[in-house]
């Protein structure tokens, strides 16, 4: 298939079932719990290797046990690591994620390593013959990371490499002042409907169509809705498709967007429909949320398509 580059963290989940959230001060005693490699970028890098394509995943983990470990997963499902570094001072990046009865998730993280990933550790070799270079929005929270992911898409933009974008839920506020400047440099990105007035400093009150045409007029060449009603949509110029969610039941939603944005990439690069992006995105996302965790539990691509050949 194809070369993929791909920027965003690389951490440690450790995933408790938690049934009832207790208050502030308050004991909750989880019912499961699970530990394994995450992190935004990681986890669409795995999906999508796991399509065929050859990954190589830019980031930082921290010299220590939980860093090691990342390497040798990542090794393991066929993700290159050569551009990963190695901080000396800061740890792997550990993620809290209490997932809910209705699994629902709730992160705390300590970003660590990844917030130390800069622009000069970014080798424009890691970009080579790539089809596309993806971002996870994560990346651009703190300075230095932001340095390297804006390092990371000049390089792209010198080259004509695509690139895609995924704003993950929670963080749009700490995003848009970094994001806004790169519109034009990107070709998709994906959020959720909820998100877009916040990215881009619009009224909340302003229109989905509207607020994605601010999009498309500053640049964007596609905006993929990960949910709005039951469907995901997805905007080009002057066409709009969409698809129905899946029918699934939920376990645990880490990693969903993740999926979601895997399968969106797996169709630009193999240049399907729109309409059929969207069904690709959300059956990736649906396989997803049916079990544990993220990391090494992304979704395989005929996995994926068993579901969309079971829902016709």
């Amino acid at each position: 298939m194809a070369v993929i580059a791909l920027l965003g963290d690389i951490n440690i989940d450790l995933v408790l079932d938690i049934p009832i959230y207790p208050g502030e001060g308050g004991e909750a005693i989880a019912t499961h719990q699970t530990v394994a490699i995450g992190g935004s970028a990681t986890n669409t890098a795995i999906a999508l290797a796991r399509a065929g394509h050859e990954c190589r995943l830019i980031g930082q983990v921290g010299q220590d046990a939980w860093g090691r470990h990342a390497l040798m997963e990542l090794q393991a499902t066929g993700v290159a690591t050569r551009w990963i570094g190695q901080d000396p001072s800061e740890p792997t990046q550990l993620n809290i994620v209490a997932v809910s009865a209705t699994g629902e998730r709730t992160m705390f993280a300590y970003r660590g390593a990844n917030a130390q990933l800069s622009a000069d550790m970014v080798d424009e070799a890691a970009l080579a013959g790539a089809a596309l270079l993806h971002l996870s929005g994560y990346a651009f929270l703190q300075p230095r990371q932001a340095g390297a992911a804006m390092r990371a898409i000049d390089i792209a933009v010198r080259k004509g490499i695509p690139v895609t974008l995924d704003i993950p839920g929670g963080v749009v506020d700490a995003l848009g002042d970094k994001v806004r400047p790169v519109l034009a440099s990107l070709d998709t990105i994906m959020l959720a409907d909820s998100d877009l007035p916040r990215l881009l400093g619009e009224p909340v009150d302003a229109t989905l169509d509207d607020l994605v045409a601010v999009l498309l007029e500053r640049g964007v060449d596609r905006v993929a809705i990960k949910g709005n009603s039951t469907a995901s949509l997805l905007y080009q110029r002057n066409i709009r498709d969409s698809a129905p969610w899946f029918c699934v039941d939920v376990v645990d939603t880490v990693g969903a967007g993740d999926a979601f944005a895997a399968g969106h990439i797996h169709g630009r690069i193999t240049e399907l429909s729109g309409g059929y992006c969207c069904r690709l995105a959300n059956a990736f996302g649906a396989v997803a949320v049916t079990r544990k965790g993220a990391g090494l539990a992304m979704p395989a691509l005929d996995e994926v398509l068993d579901l969309m050949t079971c829902d016709r």
